[in-house]
């Protein structure tokens, strides 16, 4: 953590008003942290921050979606269900780390959407800090669709959608290097074509009619051994995330106090704008974005 001394109130008034230093956005200053966001925008410091920016006021602002930031049984439940799993290797020591989704462990009565969403948030705040095949190569999604729940695919909205991609595409410092899906039926196939449609990246998401062409795509070698693959079973890769999601408790717990005032930011950029007034400025990041 940066160790700053904290200004007295009136010192504190006249950097705000006459050196325009801002005291809206309470972030994370671990350099494991920061330099995730560095690496990921390419070392350029301004990218970086406006992404932290992006990054803080998603999380201040869509509490609907994330309902909390504590490790609750709801996640202890999801991580213990089966349903995610954090293959040990990558493809290859430099290569993109793997999620594999069961979708078919999903239970609609008890796991919704957003709960899904908020999981997602989770491991990758957590990835953010222990894995560096998952930040500087990416990530790959396998997705098995054996046995969905077809009311879980009911659930699909696409302005949710929308607003959840918003955070893995503009906040998390990761890059999704493909989505390959597995076992859907004709059905569900039709859904994944509405969500092709609102992904920016339509190339990304791979649609296999069986698991030999998903062996071709992957290399048979990176897939759970239940797949036929040798990279660690998926029981084993369940209990590995139980632990760490519970050893991140303390983490997660402290993370309440960060995030974005939007009353004090929007004073802070009224004053600002006659400073800057003749400067190139789109807006960006001064209000959420899902285009």
């Amino acid at each position: 953590m940066a160790k700053i001394r904290t200004l007295v109130p009136e010192l504190a008034e006249v950097a705000r008003s006459q050196l325009g230093e801002e005291c809206y956005l309470e972030a994370r200053t671990d350099d494991q942290f920061l330099v995730a966001f560095l690496r990921f925008c390419h070392w350029d410091v301004e990218v970086a921050k406006k992404r932290v920016l992006f990054y803080y006021t998603y999380k201040s602002k869509e509490r609907e979606l994330l309902k909390g930031r504590l490790v609750d049984d709801k996640l202890l439940e999801l991580a213990r269900s089966g349903i995610f799993a954090t293959l040990p290797n990558p493809i290859g020591p430099g290569g993109p780390r793997i999620h594999f989704t069961r979708m078919g462990h999903i239970e609609p009565s008890k796991h919704s959407v957003t709960d899904i969403f908020r999981f997602h948030a989770f491991r990758a705040e957590i990835e953010l800090n222990t894995d560096d095949n998952w930040n500087v190569s990416g990530v790959v999604e396998i997705m098995d669709f054996t046995k969905i729940p077809y009311s879980l695919v009911l659930q699909f909205d696409p302005g949710m959608f929308k607003r959840m991609n918003a955070f893995l595409e503009h906040g998390i410092p990761a890059n999704l290097v493909a989505t390959h899906i597995v076992n859907a039926s004709r059905e569900t196939q039709f859904v994944l074509g509405l969500i092709r449609n609102v992904m920016k990246q339509k190339e990304l998401l791979h649609i296999h009619s069986n698991l030999e062409s998903l062996q071709k795509a992957i290399g048979k070698e990176y897939l759970p051994v239940e797949m036929g693959g040798e990279n660690g079973t998926l029981a084993d890769a369940v209990s590995r995330y139980e632990t760490q999601l519970t050893g991140f408790s303390t983490y997660f717990k402290e993370d309440e106090r960060y995030g974005v005032d939007e009353k004090l930011r929007a004073a802070s950029e009224k004053e600002q704008a006659p400073l800057v007034a003749g400067l190139p400025s789109d807006g960006t990041f001064r209000k959420l974005n899902f285009d």
